[in-house]
């Protein structure tokens, strides 16, 4: 049986440029952390990065935290987002 997913949104505004981005997330608790996103600038979608934490020894409010900074890094160096 597949872990079940943990969802939430967020806002992030790029400290370099001052872009504005909302991000929807997934990512499910375990050993192997697999996590996704959708990336929107206003109703268009500019990316969806996706990763996988492997050996994870995170849960709850700190790996949610974890999520968040991997994302929000990824949007701040423009990693497959689109400007």
């Amino acid at each position: 049986m597949k872990p079940d997913k943990i969802a939430f949104e967020d806002v992030y505004t790029r400290k370099v440029g001052g872009e504005t981005y909302h991000y929807e997330a997934e990512y499910n608790e375990g050993a192997t952390v697999e996590w996704r996103a959708r990336v929107y600038q206003g109703d268009v979608l500019k990316g969806t990065p996706a990763g996988t934490i492997i050996d994870n020894t995170m849960a709850g409010d700190a790996l949610k935290k974890y999520v968040i900074a991997y994302i929000e890094s990824i949007i701040e160096k423009g990693l497959g987002i689109d400007e």
